[in-house]
């Protein structure tokens, strides 16, 4: 009897038992599977906006010429001075020189370096720009120069230049910064990789600007392409190329970076003219005389399918494109000879990223001149613009959106300039030397050109690098 009332017992408290695990295992489904109200802390955070630091452009300064001085014939020496345009929307803008790599006579004859401090207590850097220009006329070298007063950078593309019989080309290194810079140039040409040992390892001291002749490192080379990287300070490249045709000079120009690896890349404002006298030219001479011609690298390791397209500012189709490709490693040049006078917008679509250029040329009643034209990265809605002192000035605009740009062009003085720019097209203004505020021009690449009769230069305005951007800090 005993043993059947604790096998009765045991039975009761071995099904209490299940009944209880049982109840535990909905507990649990329900706390895992049932949504529960929300309660989460945050970490606190603090937005914090630093100041600004120093803007700083570099102008390259004057056009240099080699073998000036018979006793240092691969000394450069500065022929005349530059005139430079600068300044901000805000407090005044600080120059000094920069120390050119040869001696001259004259401070005014070296690099500018310009710098613009944010006021204590702006929210924003005030909007800078600056350029120069130069209208060269010796028995060696002559037509006009003009560029761009850029920011200081570790890595920039040169896509100009040549080291062909005639061609002289000087790769201009300014380095603003406060310590010295060791400059590496990557040469690439029509055959591919340069191996130059010179071209690494050069030494660009603070505050100082070097010139490297590039024959020396590539000669010979009809298509170059330099690609500059710097350790510790930063540089400003420039591209200085000029040509002399026998004993004729046949024109000199400035080329600053143009933009950086990318699929697409957007080349405004670029200005042909005097192609009949170009083409009779080309037919009657033993030397060529190129036509407009794009300059085009495959930094990869994967070939590139290129497709050229060109339209008119005025919105018009400007022919048919151009489809290539292009080997990886190599500079191949293209012609756009089915173009005719005027300003064209040129777009270079890529399978994969290039970097890219375009050169024209100019024959006028007496004199002769080159330029070259640079990609550039789109404008902010708000920009400045420095256009120098030279003949005909136009500031062009490439829009590559689907819908009309409204851009209003205002001068430091005077009445502003209201300019459509259509989309997948352009437009051009033609404007007085000074300075100009754009705004509406978020999204649109920006080019300025001058040009006269034999006499043509240009160069990209670049939007600002970022200064400082506000920071989440989460203390401990």
């Amino acid at each position: 009897m005993a043993d059947r009332r604790a096998l009765a017992q045991g039975g009761v408290r071995a099904i209490g038992g299940l009944v209880g695990v049982g109840i535990a295992a909905v507990v649990i489904a329900g706390a895992t599977l049932l949504p529960l109200s929300g309660f989460a802390i945050d970490a606190p955070s603090k937005t914090v906006h630093p100041v600004p630091a120093d803007q700083q452009r570099v102008c390259p300064g004057p056009v240099l010429a080699l073998a000036a001085d018979a006793g240092q014939a691969s000394q450069p020496s500065a022929l005349g001075q530059s005139t430079a345009v600068y300044g901000t929307d805000g407090p005044a803008t600080q120059t000094r020189n920069l120390k050119p790599d040869a001696s001259t006579d004259s401070a005014d004859q070296s690099p500018l370096a310009l710098t613009a401090a944010t006021p204590q207590g702006a929210t924003r850097p005030p909007l800078f720009a600056g350029a120069q220009v130069q209208s060269v006329a010796s028995p060696d070298l002559a037509g006009l120069a003009a560029a761009s007063c850029a920011e200081a950078s570790a890595d920039s593309w040169l896509v100009a230049g040549a080291t062909t019989l005639g061609q002289t080309s000087l790769v201009l290194l300014s380095n603003p910064t406060s310590v010295d810079a060791t400059v590496n140039l990557d040469i690439y040409t029509e055959t591919g990789r340069v191996a130059a040992p010179g071209a690494t390892g050069i030494v660009v001291p603070a505050g100082a600007q070097k010139v490297v002749p590039l024959a020396g490192l590539a000669p010979s080379a009809t298509a170059p392409v330099v690609h500059v990287t710097t350790t510790g300070g930063a540089v400003v490249a420039t591209m200085q190329q000029s040509f002399e045709q026998g004993i004729d000079p046949r024109g000199v120009e400035l080329a600053g970076a143009t933009g950086a690896p990318s699929r697409v890349q957007t080349i405004p404002g670029v200005a042909i003219a005097s192609l009949a006298a170009i083409t009779a030219a080309q037919s009657a001479e033993s030397v060529s005389v190129e036509f407009p011609t794009v300059r085009i690298f495959v930094p990869g390791t994967q070939d590139a399918q290129i497709t050229i397209g060109a339209v008119g500012e005025a919105g018009t189709a400007a022919g048919n494109s151009l489809a290539q490709t292009v080997k990886a490693g190599n500079v191949a040049e293209i012609p756009l000879d089915h173009l005719k006078d005027g300003y064209f917008t040129v777009t270079v679509r890529s399978s994969v990223p290039v970097v890219a250029a375009v050169r024209t040329s100019t024959i006028g009643a007496k004199t002769r001149d080159f330029a070259w034209f640079a990609s550039t990265p789109p404008i902010t809605d708000s920009q400045l613009v420095a256009v120098p002192p030279g003949p005909a000035p136009r500031l062009h605009f490439a829009n590559g959106g689907d819908k009309d740009a409204k851009v209003k062009i205002q001068p430091a003085s005077g009445k502003p300039i209201a300019l459509t720019v259509p989309a997948e097209g352009g437009a051009n203004a033609a404007v007085p030397t000074g300075r100009y505020t754009i705004t509406g021009g978020d999204g649109l690449e920006v080019s300025v050109s001058l040009q006269a009769d034999g006499q043509a230069s240009a160069f990209a305005v670049s939007p600002a690098g970022p200064l400082a951007s506000a920071i989440e800090v989460y203390p401990h």
